[in-house]
């Protein structure tokens, strides 16, 4: 469900989380806002939350925070918030940061958790 669109482009969408892995910023059920236009101008920054093709299953998308970001070996490592519950950088490597997509900006499901999301959340 495409929320905006620009030149015949989406660059806002909407996502729900599926999983445990980013608990407890980020629970199953929850819906978000993401944006893609942050990184037409700059690389993903440590703290974000971001949505990434998954390296092991690249029609797949992952909802990870990125822990650290390799400008010169344009790569990224991503985590989940709970290690516990995750597979991420850890297991896979670092991801090309082409693979990422999208950045999380807001939660707006459910109504008593709305609002920004914000690096480190």
């Amino acid at each position: 469900m495409a929320a905006g669109i620009s030149a015949g482009r989406r660059w806002l969408d909407v996502v729900e989380v599926h999983g445990a892995s980013m608990a407890p910023s980020l629970l199953p059920g929850d819906r978000l806002l993401v944006e893609s236009r942050s990184y037409q101008g700059r690389p993903p920054r440590p703290g974000e939350v971001v949505l990434a093709a998954d390296p092991r299953k690249p029609e797949r998308e992952l909802i990870k925070r990125v822990a650290t970001v390799d400008e010169g070996a344009a790569s990224a490592d991503l985590r989940g918030d709970d290690p516990e519950a995750s597979t991420d950088s850890r297991e896979f490597g670092a991801v090309p940061l082409t693979a990422i997509r999208w950045r999380a900006v807001f939660r707006y499901w459910p109504p008593q958790r709305a609002g920004r999301l914000s690096p480190g959340q």
